[in-house]
C-alpha cells in the first residue's frame, strides 16, 4: 500500500491537473507582428501553472511575444489538435517574421501535427526537450496503473501511448536542438521495470534525431525542465540567435545512472 500511495503522488506531480484553460500571452510590444518574433512553448503533460509562470517569467524579457497555449486536452489528441489550430489561427502566427518554439514531449506531438495539416513557413526554430525515460511514461504508466492513468488524464494518455508520431518537420529553413534530459524523474524510478522493457534507453542525439543541428546533455530532469532557466534559458536564446548551442556544454551523455536520484543536480 505505501508503495503504492507513493506511485500516486509521483502520478499527480508528474500529471498535474489544473481545472480550465489558460492561456498565458505576453506581447512585447505594440510593433506590427511582420516586424517581431514570436515565441511558441508547446508544453506537455508537466506545464503546470508553476511551470508556466516561471517559463513566462523568464522569457518575457527576451524582446519577442510569448505563447503558452492550454491546448492538451482529456478527450483526446484530436480535441487537443483541434485547440492548437485555433489557437494558431485565433493569434495570427502566420503573421509574424518569425516564429521560433520550444517543445516538451506531448508539445512536440501537436506542434507535428499541427505543421503536417498546416505548414508554418515563418517557423525557423525548434528547441526539444528530449527525454530518453520520460518519453517512455505513457505507455509505462498504462502498463503499470492503467486504471488509475485514464481516470486521471482521459483518452489522451492512452492514445499518446500507442499512435504513429507525425514526423519531425524536414524543412531545411527551420534549426532544430534538443536538450536531452540525463535524470529520471521519481515517477519513472518507479515505472523503471516497465521503462527498461522496452529496449536499450537511446541517448546519441545523432540517433535521436538525425535531422538536428546540435545538442547537448542536462543532468536534469523532466519536470525541471519547466522551470530550471536559470541553468536552461541562456543556452536556448544561444540557439535561436545562432542555430548552434554554446561552446562547452556537453554533447555527450553525461553519466550512465539516470535512475539514480542521487546524482548531482546543477545547482
Amino acid at each position: 500500500m505505501p508503495r503504492l500511495c507513493t506511485l500516486l503522488l509521483l502520478v499527480l506531480v508528474a500529471f498535474p491537473q489544473e481545472g480550465g484553460a489558460k492561456h498565458w500571452i505576453h506581447v512585447d510590444s505594440d510593433a506590427p507582428k511582420s516586424e517581431k518574433t514570436a515565441l511558441l512553448i508547446m508544453n506537455g503533460f508537466g506545464g503546470s501553472r508553476s511551470g508556466c509562470k516561471a517559463q513566462m517569467a523568464f522569457w518575457q524579457d527576451a524582446g519577442m511575444d510569448v505563447y503558452i497555449p492550454d491546448v492538451l486536452l482529456r478527450e483526446s489528441l484530436a480535441a487537443s489538435s483541434e485547440a492548437l489550430a485555433a489557437f494558431v489561427e485565433e493569434q495570427s502566427l502566420a503573421e509574424y517574421a518569425e516564429v521560433k518554439a520550444i517543445c516538451y514531449i506531448a508539445g512536440a506531438y501537436l506542434l507535428h501535427a499541427q505543421l503536417e495539416a498546416t505548414p508554418m513557413p515563418n517557423l525557423t526554430a525548434i528547441v526539444y526537450d528530449r527525454s530518453p525515460t520520460q518519453e517512455r511514461a505513457p505507455k509505462a504508466a498504462i502498463a503499470r496503473i492503467p486504471v488509475l492513468s485514464t481516470l486521471m488524464l482521459g483518452g489522451v494518455l492512452r492514445e499518446l501511448s500507442e499512435v504513429q508520431w507525425p514526423p519531425v518537420p524536414s524543412a531545411g529553413s527551420v534549426q532544430k536542438g534538443l536538450v536531452i534530459e540525463n535524470r529520471a524523474t521519481g515517477l519513472m524510478r518507479l515505472l523503471r521495470a516497465e521503462a527498461e522493457a522496452m529496449g536499450p534507453l537511446v541517448y546519441d542525439w545523432r540517433a535521436i534525431d538525425p535531422t538536428a543541428q546540435d545538442a547537448f546533455h542536462v543532468a536534469l530532469d523532466h519536470n525541471m525542465m519547466y522551470v530550471r532557466w536559470d541553468v536552461l534559458g541562456e543556452p536556448y536564446r544561444h540557439f535561436f540567435e545562432h542555430g548552434r548551442f554554446p561552446d562547452g556544454l556537453p554533447r555527450e551523455r553525461i553519466h550512465n545512472r539516470p535512475f539514480d536520484a542521487s546524482y548531482p543536480v546543477p545547482e
